[in-house]
């Protein structure tokens, strides 16, 4: 509050969040393609959550690198050998990642993410994780058969 009495001009133009807000707030990490991954700083330790699209085929999960593999969240998790993500309802543990050509891992993908994530977003590496451990969340679909892997 300014002297008078009234909102500083900052406070008064800026929306203050409520629990009311905040509850029609979308919650897409874990929910389709949208993920949230976990990974640790290499440098600070800090804990990291970085929105992605993501995709499980069996006990793999593919990231497309839209930053490339100088990126922060990769060399993190390259570092680290390890990451969790929260995907399709469940929590994974992730190992050590490898690089793949965009157009190689695309294939396991939903093609009209695939073709977006080559065509639209320029996209030239992807990094596979293999999964170690998976809590509440089934293995995810086969996209080349379109069923579900056993």
């Amino acid at each position: 509050m300014s002297s008078g009495g009234k909102p500083a001009w900052g406070q008064a133009i800026t929306p203050r969040p409520d629990e009311t807000s905040r509850a029609r707030e979308p919650r897409l990490p874990g929910h389709a393609a949208f993920a949230d991954l976990e990974h640790v700083g290499r440098r600070s330790g800090a804990v990291r959550h970085t929105p992605v699209r993501a995709f499980r085929t069996g006990d793999t999960v593919t990231i497309g690198l839209n930053f490339g593999r100088q990126s922060d969240g990769y060399q993190n998790i390259k570092a680290a050998g390890t990451c969790c993500i929260r995907l399709g309802g469940g929590q994974l543990t992730l190992g050590a990642p490898v690089l793949v050509p965009a157009g190689q891992s695309t294939r396991d993908m939903p093609w009209l993410f695939g073709f977006t994530l080559r065509h639209v977003v320029h996209t030239a590496e992807c990094v596979q994780l293999p999964v170690l451990h998976s809590v509440g969340a089934p293995a995810g679909p086969s996209y080349r058969t379109g069923q579900h892997e056993a």
